[in-house]
C-alpha cells in the first residue's frame, strides 16, 4: 500500500523559479531559522484574491517576522508578471515563486484555473485571456476593480505599474 506523499512534503521538494532573482530554488529556501513557515499557493497573479492576500500579508508583514513566521507564495505566471504583481502589490520579490505549468497545483490537488490554449496566441496573451474567462465564469465580472487590476499587472492597462 503506497503511503500518499503530505502536502508539507510536497512543498519541501518543490523548486520553482523566484522572482527576486529568476534562480530555481526550494520553495523552502531560507527559512531554516524561522519557527514557523506559511506556504500560499495562489492562483493566477493577476487574480483578486492574489493581489488581497499579498496586501493582507504586507499589512502584518511585522507581526509575521516578530513572531518567526517565513511568508512563501507561489502564483501561476512567468517572472515578469511576479515582478509586475510585486511592483504592484509591494510582495517582497524574494519571496514569491512562480509556476508557469500549473504542475504545483495539480501536484497538491488544486484548481489550476482555465488552461485554454487557442491557436496563434501567445503566452502571455493566452494567460491573460484564460484569467479574463475564469474571472467571468466566476462571478467577478461584476467588480470592475478585479477586471482593473488583472488588466494593470498583465499591462493592459494606461494604470499598469509599468505606466505609472
Amino acid at each position: 500500500m503506497n503511503n500518499p506523499i503530505s502536502s508539507y512534503e510536497i512543498l519541501a521538494q518543490t523548486q520553482r523559479q523566484r522572482v527576486s532573482d529568476g534562480e530555481t530554488v526550494s520553495l523552502l529556501n531560507g527559512c531554516e531559522g524561522s519557527t514557523q513557515i506559511l506556504v500560499l499557493v495562489w492562483p493566477q497573479l493577476g487574480d483578486f484574491d492574489s493581489l488581497e492576500y499579498a496586501w493582507w500579508l504586507q499589512r502584518e508583514a511585522n507581526t509575521l517576522r516578530q513572531r518567526g513566521i517565513a511568508v512563501r507564495a507561489v502564483g501561476i505566471g512567468d517572472r515578469a508578471s511576479g515582478q509586475k504583481f510585486c511592483a504592484y502589490t509591494g510582495f517582497p520579490a524574494a519571496s514569491l515563486f512562480v509556476d508557469e505549468t500549473t504542475a504545483l497545483h495539480r501536484e497538491l490537488g488544486l484548481y489550476q484555473g482555465l488552461t485554454l490554449n487557442p491557436p496563434g496566441l501567445q503566452p502571455g496573451p493566452a494567460a491573460w485571456l484564460n484569467l479574463k474567462l475564469d474571472v467571468d465564469v466566476c462571478g467577478y465580472c461584476q467588480s470592475r476593480d478585479t477586471e482593473r487590476s488583472a488588466a494593470g499587472l498583465y499591462g493592459r492597462s494606461p494604470r499598469s505599474p509599468t505606466h505609472w
